[in-house]
Order: structure tokens, then C-alpha cells, then sequence
């Protein structure tokens, strides 16, 4: 598992730096999904960790624990759709795969910078500039795997990374909502 991890990450790497290689196969699609389990933990840390003013509650977990897995499930359905309509069907398979490591990768950076903001390692305003360092990285970085993972010009790929923003926003707003 730990091969197929690093793997995984690194031809998401290398996708964002241009690198699109071959298009995946139907199984290496299914075997993406892998990385929301793993990547699982590090969302209940984070969960576990970051303010958010609610008691930890079991249904705070559970509302997680759905809103997790639509998460996972959402961006992909609706990007069926959406690359049917942009005529960029074929290359949807090495997308969603690059896509899928890529959130694992999101995850570990952002696990990492909400651990160091809780230790208190640093001043307040450089933790600060260290979360949004790493929202710059991740939004570039998928920035980048949609361009050439779609194969698409600059303002569809931020069209596609808003998409994505915007729907994880939603899907956490409306978690919160039911935990609450």
C-alpha cells in the first residue's frame, strides 16, 4: 500500500508539472479512491484539532463522516459532466486519478500546518502566513492537474478549481449545519 501511495502522489507530481503521460486505466481509477481512506485519519485530526466552537459530539463525527465521503464522491460525479461538456472526456480518467492523490497530498500538507499552529510552535502571524502558503500551494497545484490533466487552457483550469473550492465549502458548511 505504502508503494502504490507513493506512487499515486508522485505521477499527481509530475501530471502538475506538465508530465501527462499515458491515460490511466478504469482500475487504476477505482484503486484512486484508496487514498480517502488513508487520508480519512488525518481528516478526524484535523477535525479533532482545528477551533471550530462545537463540542465533539458524535453527531459532529458522523455529520464528518458523511460530509467526508461526499466530498470524495461529488467533485468526481460532477466532473463527468463536466468534462463530457468541455470535449475533454477522454483525459477525465488520468484527471480524477491525479485528483484523488492530490487530496491525499492536500490533506498531509494542511495535517501538517494545522499541527504546528495547535503545538504553537510559531508566532500567531507567521502560522497565519504558513496556512495560507499552503492554500497557495494546494490551489496552484490543482490548478496545474486540471490544465494539463484536462488539457485545457488557463481560465477553465480556475474555473474547475473554483468548482472544486466551492463545492468542498458547501459540503463543509452543511456539515457543520448537521453536527451542530
Amino acid at each position: 500500500m505504502l508503494g502504490e501511495i507513493r506512487t499515486g502522489c508522485a505521477a499527481a507530481l509530475a501530471l502538475a508539472g506538465g508530465n501527462t503521460g499515458p491515460v490511466s486505466a478504469l482500475t487504476d481509477f477505482w484503486r484512486s479512491f484508496r487514498a480517502a481512506v488513508v487520508a480519512f485519519p488525518l481528516s478526524l485530526l484535523m477535525l479533532a484539532l482545528v477551533p471550530h466552537g462545537f463540542e465533539m459530539t458524535g453527531r459532529l463525527i458522523a455529520a464528518d463522516i458523511v460530509g467526508y465521503i461526499c466530498t470524495w464522491t461529488a467533485f468526481p460525479l460532477i466532473m463527468v459532466y463536466m468534462a463530457d461538456r468541455m470535449l475533454v472526456f477522454p483525459h477525465y480518467w488520468r484527471f480524477v486519478i491525479a485528483t484523488n492523490w492530490a487530496n491525499l497530498l492536500q490533506s498531509a500538507v494542511f495535517t501538517v500546518v494545522v499541527l504546528v499552529n495547535a503545538a504553537a510552535f510559531l508566532p500567531e502571524p507567521i502560522s497565519a502566513m504558513l496556512f495560507m502558503a499552503a492554500w497557495f500551494w494546494i490551489l496552484l497545484f490543482k490548478w496545474r492537474l486540471a490544465r494539463h490533466g484536462l488539457g485545457i487552457k488557463h481560465f477553465p483550469a480556475v474555473a474547475i478549481v473554483l468548482l472544486d473550492l466551492a463545492l468542498r465549502l458547501v459540503i463543509a458548511r452543511a456539515t457543520i449545519w448537521f453536527g451542530s
